[in-house]
């Protein structure tokens, strides 16, 4: 939308704010600096927040990929962590709030009954896709090294049942 954080005006009357959002676990996902917008916000209003935690789907074990520049900041990418950060969004809230320096009361209702590795792919829960776009647990394990291909004049898939799991273009020669 028009607005990448709540004005003043929306929080206006708010006594908590809850967030309650899935994460894939790559860096360039908008949803974890939703959350960021979202805590810096409510600082400024004086309203704590409330991050219900759920397991990464990708996984927390595995971190890869380079931690971003500085330099290359954006809304898709607003801290140094890798492309494949391992973190549930609870722990991304925690970093984001502590390490970065957003100061919001926060507050987050652990994972109960739940190891690390228990998301791992062929571990996790029973998948609800978080936006169309990730329709499935194939398609948030593939995100981090094929999202990189919407800068590029290569499409990802979108519009298509498989989004992020096939690439194309008129030029590219299959064989």
């Amino acid at each position: 939308g028009e607005h990448r954080e709540p004005s003043a005006e929306m929080l206006k009357g708010i006594d908590v704010l809850l967030f309650d959002i899935q994460d894939v676990g790559a860096r360039f996902y908008t949803y974890p600096y939703t959350l960021a917008g979202a805590m810096r916000a409510a600082r400024r209003a004086g309203i704590p927040v409330v991050v219900l935690d759920r397991p990464n789907p990708i996984g927390g074990v595995l971190i890869e990929g380079p931690v971003l520049e500085p330099e290359y900041a954006s809304f898709v990418g607003q801290f140094p962590i890798p492309v494949r950060h391992g973190m549930t969004l609870g722990e991304l809230a925690r970093l984001f709030n502590q390490e970065f320096g957003i100061g919001a009361e926060l507050h987050v209702v652990p994972i109960k009954g739940r190891r690390r590795n228990d998301a791992e792919p062929g571990h996790a829960l029973p998948w609800v896709p978080p936006s169309p776009n990730m329709p499935t647990p194939d398609t948030a394990l593939v995100y981090p090294g094929t999202a990189l291909f919407e800068g590029t004049n290569v499409s990802e898939g979108r519009g298509t049942t498989r989004p992020f799991e096939i690439i194309g273009a008129p030029f590219i020669d299959a064989e």
